[in-house]
C-alpha cells in the first residue's frame, strides 16, 4: 500500500462501517544484483489501482462466522463448477455460483471486510424502482414508500392490523388474507422495472434478470441448508452492472433465526419483488431449475459438505448459537457451557443432514405459542417433516413456504415482507 485515501466514508447501515480507499503499487522486485533501470523504478513508484475495503465492528455478532461462511461458500462454488463439467445437465448449473468476498478477522467483533462493487441493497433499488405506466400522483407508481418500514402506514397496515389478528385472536388465514389486501395489494412490486431501465439493452436486460434469477436460486438452496436469516432487504445486495446477488452478513446462522422474538418462520426470502424480477413466469422456469440444479448439487455432495461443517460447528472459539456478548456472560461455567455447544453442534449437523436427505425439518415456534381459533387443523408436523422429498418435491416445497403469505404474515415489520 502506497498511502490511503484522507476520506473516510460512513455507511448508513446500522453498524456504520467506515469504508475506505487504499491506492497499491506494484510489490515486484528487480532480478539478482542488477542496477534496477528507470522503467522499472517509475513502475514501482506508480500506482497500479485504487482498492476499497469495509471497516466494521459488530455491536452483537461475530466477524468470525463471516470469515467461516465465505470458506464454505468457496467448497460450494468448486463443487458446482466440477459438478456442471460431468453431469448432464450442464446448461442448469452453468450460471450457479455464490458471489464471496474475503474477510479478515482483527478480533471477535472488529474486521476488514473487501469491498464489493457496483452493488446496491435490495430495499434501495426497490426505494429507487417506479412504474412509468402509473398514474403520477399515485403510490404505486414509485417504491420509496413500499421500502420504509418506519412509514406509519406500513406499520399500522402489517403490526396492528395483520398480525394482531394471528397473535392476540389466533386467526392467522384472516391475517393472511387481510396482510394480502391491505399490505401486498397497495404495494404492488415495481423491481421488475429496475431491470427495464437500468438494462436497455434486450441482450443485457435477459442477461441480468437471468443473473439475479440464478443467483437467488443459488443462495435460496444454501441458506436453507445451512439456516442462514436474518434476511431483510438490508443483507441482500444486487451488481447494478449485472445482476446478481450478493448476500451479507452471516450471524443469524444454523436456525438462530427461529430463536428471535418475531421468527423468521421462511427457508430464504423470497418476496413479491424478487418474484417480480423473475419475469412472467415468476418462480417457475429458470428460477426453479436453477434450484433444482442447486438443491441437487447439494444433496450429491451430502458427506464431502458435512466434512466441511463439522469442524466448523465444533470449533471452541466460536459459539454459533449465541450472540458475542452472551459468550462472554457464560464464560464462567465453562464445563457446562461446553456440553451445551457440543449437543448443540450435534443437533444443528442432524438439521443440516435432513435438509441434504429432502427432508423439510424448518418447525414453526409459533404453532406452540398460539393458539388457533380459526377451525384449521393444524397438520401433524411430525409426520410431514420426517418425509424425505425427491429433489423436486422439496423444491416445490421450499417455494410454497418462502411465498405463503400465512408465513410472511409472522415476520418481523423491519424484514418488509410486503416488498
Amino acid at each position: 500500500m502506497r498511502t490511503f485515501n484522507k476520506t473516510i466514508q460512513l455507511m448508513s447501515s446500522k453498524a456504520r462501517p467506515k469504508r475506505i480507499r487504499a491506492f497499491a503499487i506494484s510489490g515486484e522486485t528487480s532480478v539478482g544484483n542488477t542496477e534496477p533501470s528507470a522503467a522499472w523504478c517509475k513502475k514501482q513508484n506508480s500506482d497500479i489501482g485504487e482498492f476499497h475495503f469495509l471497516i466494521k465492528q459488530e455491536e452483537k455478532g461475530d466477524l468470525r462466522k463471516d470469515a467461516r461462511v465465505q470458506d464454505f461458500n468457496n467448497v460450494i462454488n468448486r463443487l458446482i463448477m466440477s459438478s456442471s463439467k460431468t453431469n448432464q445437465t450442464m446448461r442448469s448449473r452453468r450460471g450457479l455460483r455464490l458471489r464471496t468476498f474475503a474477510v479478515t478477522c482483527l478480533s471477535e467483533e472488529t474486521g476488514i471486510l473487501e469491498w464489493v462493487p457496483n452493488t446496491n441493497s435490495l430495499r434501495n433499488l426497490i426505494s429507487e424502482s417506479y412504474n412509468p405506466h402509473a398514474p403520477s400522483a399515485s403510490s404505486k407508481r414509485r417504491g420509496y414508500k413500499m421500502a420504509n418500514a418506519a412509514d406509519p402506514s406500513n406499520r399500522q397496515a402489517f403490526e396492528k392490523n395483520c398480525q394482531d389478528l394471528y397473535f392476540k385472536n389466533g386467526n392467522l388465514h384472516g391475517a393472511a388474507r387481510m396482510f394480502e389486501d391491505l399490505c401486498l395489494k397497495p404495494n404492488p412490486p415495481l423491481l421488475w422495472w429496475f431491470f427495464v431501465q437500468h438494462f436497455p439493452n434486450p441482450h443485457q436486460w435477459y442477461e441480468a434478470r437471468t443473473r439475479f434469477t440464478q443467483s437467488a436460486a443459488s443462495w435460496s438452496a444454501v441458506g436453507h441448508v445451512i439456516g442462514l436469516g436474518d434476511r431483510h432487504s438490508e443483507n441482500i445486495l444486487v451488481d447494478t452492472t449485472c445482476g446478481e446477488i450478493v448476500h451479507v452478513d452471516f450471524d443469524c446462522l444454523f436456525d438462530k433465526g427461529l430463536n428471535l422474538p418475531k421468527p423468521e418462520v421462511v427457508p430464504f426470502r423470497l418476496s413479491s419483488n424478487m418474484v417480480d424480477a423473475f419475469g412472467p413466469v415468476g418462480t417457475d422456469g429458470v428460477f426453479s431449475g436453477s434450484l433444482k440444479a442447486a438443491m441437487s448439487t447439494l444433496r450429491n455432495n451430502k458427506d464431502t459438505l458435512l466434512s466441511v461443517l463439522e469442524p466448523f460447528l465444533n470449533d471452541p472459539v466460536i459459539d454459533w448459537k449465541r450472540s458475542r456478548n452472551q459468550q462472554q456472560n457464560v464464560r464462567g461455567s465453562e464445563n457446562q457451557d461446553q456440553s451445551r455447544s457440543i449437543m448443540e453442534a450435534k443437533r444443528s449437523l442432524n438439521v443440516i443432514e435432513e435438509r441434504l436427505r429432502g427432508i423439510y425439518n424448518l418447525r414453526n415456534p409459533n404453532y406452540r405459542r398460539v393458539r388457533r381459533t380459526d377451525n384449521s387443523e393444524q397438520e401433524d408436523e411430525e409426520l410431514t417433516q420426517s418425509m424425505p422429498l425427491s429433489v423436486e418435491g422439496q423444491v416445490h416445497k421450499l417455494i410454497a413456504e418462502a411465498t405463503s403469505n400465512e408465513n410472511l404474515v409472522q415476520l418481523y415489520v423491519g424484514w418488509m415482507p410486503w416488498a
